[in-house]
């Protein structure tokens, strides 16, 4: 450390060329008198990928561009944090009862409580297991929670926390029950103060819906305003609703019912909330509301329907089982004629952690409408559809472990069915010659996948960016969804270079040469492997790109590449 007069003082001799401190984690307590630092406490193997850059516009050479990447089943770098007294100028030991067998990420989870206190997550290996951490000023440690889901804990999108200083509690969000729920925890420890409950953990809000995030604390009235899936029951699963919940439980009153669809809300310490909601179907609209939800005057709305987005149909119809209900969206040609017959294509992105199918109409949602449903259904003059089956996100923990170690599944046989049902009432949808898929990243796998296991049904795909084999493919996002240790047997069973000899229909893969998200490499050993089977397939790759490339219109030569593909598929001319 530098002092005042800029005199540097080591605080550590331990580090050596394979255990480093991170420069980059360093977090320092409000009162600047302690800070955390973290240390490779176990090195890793430090696996890189190396790309070539075929065609750089500073010179003639191609360049080759490595950075660090790791994979599932790889030796990763475990780090510890170091803890440090700024004003003592020395380091504090740490107790290791906080300690997990394969710790795959740590990260800072702030100071708190008067900066007595600093608290961090670690997650074991697979992601199975999390912890939050505290940690002491005198190096104490104890674990504040704990959480174990044998299929996954989707850390990213599920688990939120926030601290309440009022009465030393902290909310948090957990699908340990099955519903993404928000848990009350008391946090005090030896501070002078007694939290008002006795216990360490309380379930707030009940099982069956899954609450998306707390978006504002009354800490005075002890009131929390949450957003959640599925808390309307006339209503989609996937309307986002806000609601306010007491501390303990009490007074649940869902504030923005009145309204059908995706809301977007501010909350105001004034006593006002302002409600925008909108739906696929419906352009956005607004109130100002005060805080038991009453209407209590207009709000302005500056979000307007794009002029290359039309309202889109949305559709339900039962899945696989014969009675979960799957949602979708049906868009059409802007030059829609109901006396005609349209081939179907089908956009996919079978993701467990997300509900890609589009719900509102904010300008995010009505920009991913234009470039990956309008434009298609205007350029190919078809019907683009897209539903979101068993295996994603926010209908609860059982609906999304559907996929759990079962990514070849995908939600096909949801969807499939969800087409079929909606073609039975709409004679304009023609499926007599088979539908089109297409799809990027995950939705790659997805798109190729269903030429392997849905040849029946699907006809032609184009996957673009794909994540083929699993292994290949980033760490965290495939051992959470196919687990850790890697079994190749298992593994085996979601890869698409695996089996590439059982496509059946016309395929176009796309790939940028630079793709930092999935490594280009899962696009080529599909290549290597349908050659090595003898299919017949169109393949591009664009130099210069980067993860995707199919719905960028910088990419002339591939978008002429995708009308070409569709045009002949719609004619029976297969490639060409």
């Amino acid at each position: 450390m530098t002092d005042g007069a800029g005199i540097e003082t080591a605080l550590s001799t331990t580090a050596t060329e394979e255990t480093q401190f991170d420069n980059k984690t360093i977090y320092k307590s409000q009162d600047a008198k302690y800070a955390v630092v973290y240390q490779v406490a176990t090195p890793g193997q430090n696996r890189s990928v190396t790309l070539v850059e075929s065609s750089p516009t500073d010179q003639i050479q191609p360049r080759l561009i490595e950075f660090e990447y790791e994979k599932p089943g790889d030796n990763i770098t475990i780090k510890q944090p170091r803890l440090y007294d700024l004003v003592a100028k020395k380091q504090i030991d740490i107790g290791n009862d906080y300690i997990l067998d394969t710790n795959a990420m740590i990260e800072d989870a702030q100071w708190g409580f008067r900066n007595q206190t600093y608290r961090y997550m670690i997650a074991e290996r697979g992601y199975k297991s999390l912890r939050m951490v505290e940690l002491d000023t005198n190096g104490n440690t104890r674990i504040l929670i704990e959480e174990h889901i044998e299929k996954g804990i989707d850390f990213l999108h599920k688990i939120r926390w926030d601290y309440m200083n009022e009465t030393d509690q902290m909310w948090w969000l957990s699908e340990r029950n099955g519903w993404n729920s928000i848990y009350l925890v008391n946090t005090t420890r030896n501070e002078g103060r007694i939290s008002p409950r006795q216990d360490s953990i309380r379930q707030v809000t009940q099982d069956g819906f899954d609450v998306a995030d707390v978006i504002y604390v009354d800490e005075k009235a002890q009131v929390l305003y949450f957003q959640a899936y599925g808390m309307v029951e006339e209503q989609s699963p996937y309307h986002v609703h806000l609601a306010r919940i007491n501390y303990d439980g009490t007074g649940f009153k869902i504030l923005t019912a009145d309204g059908d669809g995706v809301h977007h809300n501010v909350v105001h310490d004034n006593g006002t909330i302002e409600d925008m909601w909108s739906r696929v179907d419906q352009p956005m609209q607004g109130v100002l509301r005060d805080f038991q939800g009453n209407r209590i005057g207009p709000l302005a709305v500056n979000i307007q329907l794009w002029d290359n987005v039309t309202l889109a149909e949305r559709f339900s119809a039962p899945g696989r089982d014969g009675k979960t209900e799957i949602y979708g969206i049906i868009v059409r040609p802007k030059t829609f004629d109901p006396s005609k017959r349209y081939r179907v294509l089908e956009h996919v992105y079978a993701s467990p952690q997300y509900a890609d199918t589009p719900k509102e109409l904010d300008n995010e949602t009505q920009k991913y409408l234009a470039s990956r449903f309008q434009k298609v259904a205007d350029e190919n003059d078809v019907i683009v559809v897209q539903s979101d089956g068993m295996g994603s996100a926010w209908r609860g923990r059982a609906f999304r472990d559907v996929a759990w170690k079962n990514l070849q599944d995908a939600g096909f046989p949801d969807r499939i069915t969800w087409i079929k049902a909606a073609a039975r009432d709409r004679p304009w949808m023609d499926l007599t010659g088979g539908v089109g898929i297409f799809g990027a990243s995950a939705g790659g796998q997805n798109a190729m996948s269903a030429l392997i296991w849905h040849s029946d049904f699907y006809t032609a795909a184009i996957a673009d960016a794909g994540c083929h084999d699993n292994r290949i493919d980033k760490l965290w996002w495939n051992e959470l969804n196919m687990g850790w240790p890697v079994h190749d047997a298992l593994y085996d069973t979601a890869s698409n270079v695996v089996h590439a000899d059982k496509l059946n229909g016309t395929l176009l893969l796309l790939v940028g040469e630079l793709d930092r998200n999935v490594d280009p490499s899962s696009t080529l050993q599909v290549v290597n492997a349908l050659n090595k089977a003898g299919k017949d397939f169109d393949f591009m790759i664009v130099p210069g790109a980067g993860h995707g490339v199919a719905f960028k219109e910088e990419y002339h030569q591939v978008q002429n590449k995708i009308r070409r593909f569709w045009k002949n598929w719609k004619n029976g001319k297969g490639l060409g």
